[in-house]
């Protein structure tokens, strides 16, 4: 009887130790599956727990996902969830547009160097070619200089790759807190008034009308000498290398516009125009139009829109018919609801009722309404859009 009572003993030892064995497994589980959503990006979005972000499980716009969603593949996984992941791409030497229109997408030490041309060890405006929006993002702290520390972001998520329109999904001119998915800190930073949302003043700054010129060739001489170094050359080696017809290591601005400026610049003559019907609680109606720097672009454009449940609350294409203006509107100098459209992501560009504007980059054609709060917004204009391409 005293073996069968040590037996039994033993045997509840082993169970309970089999018992604590299992919970802290399972606790050790748990803790790993917690740490690990802790290090996952977007994870209040996850529902299903599965460590991935599906499209149907994102809240924010389509826009905003496809530029997350490094490898389109429609899902977010992997690097494009992880704190910290870098996009996998040589940046630095693909052809692509660095200019004020086109938003960064290398955070990396080598795309830092690049382009800080001076090597101070910090990125000043005119070493910036890039929009405006990335640049007051990035510098958190708002001395109009990019530290190397800025620019490489560290663990804080700042949503730098997302634009202020694409984050303000109910399209009301301000970002709420539930519009927002990167990190909280991020956000405090960017309220400067503390009011829990974000304005367009607050994430993009004063958004006054830009130059309707725009002179790539000057923007990338950083030195202003008249010509293009290697290390003010923002693309690959042979791109940089077919501009220099007389082989000197330089490119003079006449190699830089006979040779088509950017890479994969337009070298033919086109004609196009089209009617685009422009919704008024949309911040930006795809005007399905791919243009070319240099191209030329008529804009005619007709319509009375309501922008709120005053009836006579009216604008058309060239503005307010009261003669109002919007305080967080995308052009803060021009009349609440007049016509704007954007290339990529330069612009705005005031449009008005009747122009013509040599195009300053080469991107997609949108158009839009110069209106901060769009929901109680009804009507549209209609817009007959030319498009005169330029023989380069």
């Amino acid at each position: 009887m005293h073996r069968a009572f040590i037996a039994l003993t033993c045997l509840a030892g082993i169970t309970a130790a089999a018992t604590i064995g299992v919970d802290a497994q399972g606790r050790g589980q748990a803790k790993g599956q917690q740490n690990r959503q802790a290090q996952m990006r977007f994870q209040g979005m996850d529902r299903n727990g599965d460590g991935r972000i599906q499209r149907d499980e994102w809240q924010g716009s389509a826009r905003a996902f496809s530029i997350q969603d490094w490898n389109g593949d429609g899902v977010l996984s992997e690097a494009e969830v992880r704190v910290g992941a870098l996009r996998d791409a040589n940046w630095e030497e693909a052809d692509h547009y660095p200019n004020r229109a086109e938003r960064n997408l290398s955070w990396t030490a080598a795309s830092f160097t690049s382009l800080d041309h001076n090597r101070d060890g910090r990125l000043s405006p005119n070493e910036w070619h890039f929009d405006h929006e990335t640049f007051r993002r990035v510098d958190s702290n708002r001395d109009n200089i990019i530290s190397r520390a800025e620019f490489l972001g560290g663990d804080i998520d700042d949503g730098r790759d997302i634009r202020f329109d694409d984050l303000d999904v109910n399209n009301n001119g301000r970002v709420e807190r539930g519009e927002w998915y990167f990190s909280n800190r991020a956000f405090t930073a960017l309220d400067r008034n503390g009011d829990g949302t974000l304005s367009r003043f607050e994430v993009v700054g004063s958004q006054d009308t830009p130059g309707d010129v725009y002179d790539e060739f000057a923007n990338l001489d950083y030195d202003r000498n008249g010509a293009l170094a290697r290390n003010e050359w923002h693309w690959s080696t042979p791109s940089f290398t077919q501009r220099d017809l007389d082989h000197n290591g330089e490119l003079s601005r006449r190699e830089f516009e006979i040779m088509g400026g950017t890479p994969g610049g337009s070298t033919t003559t086109t004609s196009d125009t089209r009617s685009i019907r422009v919704n008024s609680q949309l911040r930006w109606t795809d005007a399905a139009i791919e243009v070319r720097a240099g191209d030329t672009i008529t804009f005619e454009a007709s319509g009375t829109i309501l922008m709120s449940d005053n009836a006579v609350d009216k604008a058309t294409p060239a503005g307010s018919v009261n003669g109002r203006n919007a305080p967080d509107a995308p052009i803060l100098n021009q009349l609440a609801g007049g016509l704007l459209a954007r290339i990529g992501d330069y612009g705005p560009i005031w449009i008005g009722d009747r122009r013509t504007v040599r195009a300053p980059v080469s991107g997609h054609l949108y158009l839009g309404i110069n209106d901060d709060h769009l929901p109680d917004n009804r009507g549209e204009f209609l817009v007959i859009v030319g498009i005169q391409g330029q023989t380069r």
